[in-house]
């Protein structure tokens, strides 16, 4: 008889009420079911239990979790590479396969992803959220659609509830401003990037876009919200006090999302098993510091992953309960604070890009878009912080210009602890992104000969 996973039921908001003791018996009962699966059904996870002398057996409860393999994109590209069209971590027949799926691409090739009829039902119960557009309402979508988790269960769950869908990926960022002002949506969703990018275009063109009648942003992909500055320039420009941000990775599952009292992402307890690491050595940490988010599907049949390395950097958050909801499972505090592989090692410190741009986005003087170059030898290289002025700061004389790149150099150094060369360049000089994709803000061009 071939492995099977069983039918778990969704438990929608009763998953807020488990203690901490009733979330680990559960999680347990699943990870053993998730470990007897994978190595009876994938020759990927049978070559990994292998190499560590691991049997199925081995893995007891959840607390048997940190003697399992971990597992990274890199690996998963390579056995697609080498097994194609799926990999030979699939788990179930073409004949089970539903939907098909890719991530972005932005860290290689992208991986592919297929989800059963089940597990797409599964993910689209599971995520629905409360306050998601009513018949009679719209929701927009900036970004692209096809291939990506989030916006596709998105795309399908506004239209089963009964709201207006609409997909404006393709268009560009005036096209998009003029749809928002004809069908004026309740909810848009986007990266934090490309929802400062929309509201730059607007100003250009004379769009006030908090008067469109937009109740709630849905921001996607990126750390940005997470981020205090930009958060306030997004609800100040946009007059919304509701910003959500989800987060999930397709080739993994949606993972979870905010709570409306509380700015931390409530990782679906049910769904995975949340751990941070130490990024180099790879030890756990403790809840309140800083490493890369570790997860291991709990659910999904066709393409689940043990302990995949997220390249995600995040926090636990250290209360036992949420404050606001009372949800008792894991939590990134303040959400993702950044990528491990955009962290900079400069001179000795570890600086992140999402410190860089909450100094950049404090300043009134400056708009959205910042650039971060690294360059010189690896010994001892340079670091530049490029900033584009508003429109308004073209008239700056020498002397404003120099008092705002002290204001900013200031800023810099009291978030990131070294100093950095700073760059005031006219607005408009940096590339953009006008299809909504993620940004790539680090630009590395050091000599490491």
């Amino acid at each position: 008889m071939a492995a099977t996973l069983p039918d778990y039921p969704i438990l929608g908001r009763a998953i807020d009420g488990l203690s901490a003791n009733e979330i680990g018996s559960l999680q347990s009962r699943r990870l053993v079911a998730m470990v007897n699966y994978v190595h009876a059904l994938a020759p990927f996870w049978r070559r990994k239990f292998d190499e560590l002398g691991l049997e199925p057996g081995d893995i007891r409860d959840i607390g048997d979790l940190g003697k399992l393999p971990f597992c990274t994109k890199k690996e998963l590209q390579e056995d697609q590479a080498e097994n194609p069209p799926m990999g030979s971590y699939v788990c179930t027949p073409p004949a089970e396969w539903h939907r098909f799926l890719t991530t972005t691409g932005t860290t290689g090739v992208p991986l592919r992803r297929v989800y059963s009829k089940r597990d797409y039902a599964f993910a689209m119960q599971r995520f629905e959220a409360p306050d998601s557009v009513k018949p009679g309402e719209v929701y927009m979508l900036l970004g692209p659609v096809d291939g990506l988790i989030g916006p596709t269960t998105t795309f399908d769950g506004v239209s089963q509830n009964g709201g207006l869908i609409v997909p404006a990926g393709r268009l560009d960022t005036r096209a998009k401003i003029k749809l928002i002002e004809d069908m004026r949506p309740a909810v848009i969703s986007g990266t934090a990037s490309y929802l400062l990018r929309i509201l730059e275009v607007a100003d250009e063109i004379g769009v006030d876009m908090s008067r469109q009648g937009i109740r709630r942003l849905g921001s996607v992909g990126e750390p940005g919200v997470a981020v205090a500055e930009t958060r306030n320039r997004l609800r100040a420009g946009f007059g919304v006090d509701a910003i959500t941000d989800g987060y999930g990775m397709t080739e993994l599952f949606p993972l979870g999302g905010g709570c409306k009292g509380s700015g931390d992402i409530h990782i679906g307890c049910d769904v995975a098993a949340t751990e941070i690491i130490d990024p180099n050595s790879g030890e756990p940490l403790a809840a309140g510091e800083l490493g890369e988010a570790v997860f291991t599907n709990l659910v999904g049949d066709t393409q689940p992953l043990l302990r995949y390395r997220s390249g995600d950097l995040c926090r636990l958050a250290t209360e036992p309960a949420c404050p606001a909801c009372g949800y008792a499972g894991p939590r990134l505090a303040g959400s993702v604070q950044g990528r491990a592989d955009e962290t900079i090692f400069y001179r000795g410190v570890k600086v992140f890009p999402t410190a860089i741009e909450g100094a950049v986005r404090a300043l009134p003087e400056l708009n959205h878009e910042y650039q971060i170059l690294v360059d010189g030898d690896g010994v001892l290289p340079n670091l530049t912080v490029r900033a584009e002025t508003l429109e308004s700061a073209k008239t700056l004389g020498a002397e404003a210009a120099e008092a705002l790149k002290k204001r900013l150099a200031d800023g810099l150094k009291a978030a990131i602890r070294v100093n950095a060369a700073i760059e005031l360049l006219a607005p408009g000089t940096l590339p953009r992104d006008d299809a909504g994709g993620k940004v790539r803000r680090v630009v590395d061009k050091r000599n490491r000969q």
